[in-house]
């Protein structure tokens, strides 16, 4: 199965931040284990470690 990658708009929806707060936040998501993919100036963001953040932020009641 291909692995979705996830363009801003896409990303922001997921939790239902605005694109600002998740250019405000990023470096934090990538800090807890976002991944990031760069295909030229391109960036998109794997899908899976959305999840994997999104779970356990659920899981430990924390926040970012």
């Amino acid at each position: 199965m291909a692995e979705q990658l996830l363009t801003i708009d896409t990303i922001s929806k997921r939790p239902g931040i605005s694109r600002r707060t998740f250019y405000r936040i990023r470096a934090r998501l990538i800090a807890k284990g976002l991944q990031e993919v760069c295909i030229g100036q391109i960036r998109r963001y794997r899908e899976a470690s959305l999840d994997r953040i999104i779970q356990r932020l659920a899981e430990t009641g924390g926040s970012l």
